[in-house]
């Protein structure tokens, strides 16, 4: 796959995990909601890499990835809320491997935000 069509996947994944959150979120999954928020940001971050980069890294990590981005706007951000990083990558691990509870307030929290870093990243 070409990087061209290869961004488009990954614009059109993140798109489709930040959708489906809110359908889980519906449903009072909140963890699985909180999740899919994660796999949206974490898959805009990479697209974004690869199309002001060339080329996006293996790594999981918000934090990571924010920091590779270079991205200002994102960078203050994640300043101001890294609470909600640290949220978004618990429910990442805690959906494979524990049970966590959470609930509307967090997940609306944490769709503003994610829905902030796809605009800075003008995805």
């Amino acid at each position: 796959m070409v990087s061209g069509e290869l961004y488009r996947e990954m614009v059109d994944r993140a798109r489709h995990f930040l959708k489906i959150s809110d359908i889980d979120a519906g449903e009072d999954r909140f963890d699985i909601s909180l999740f899919h928020l994660e796999q949206s940001m974490q898959l805009s971050l990479k697209a974004y890499l690869l199309r002001e980069k060339g080329d996006f890294p293996r790594t999981h990590g918000l934090h990571d990835l924010i920091e590779l981005s270079g991205n200002d706007c994102v960078k203050k951000l994640a300043e101001e809320k890294w609470y909600i990083i640290d949220i978004l990558e618990d429910a990442y691990i805690g959906s494979r491997y524990l049970v966590r509870r959470y609930g509307r307030r967090e997940y609306i929290e944490a769709l503003r935000f994610v829905e902030e870093v796809i605009k800075c990243l003008n995805l």
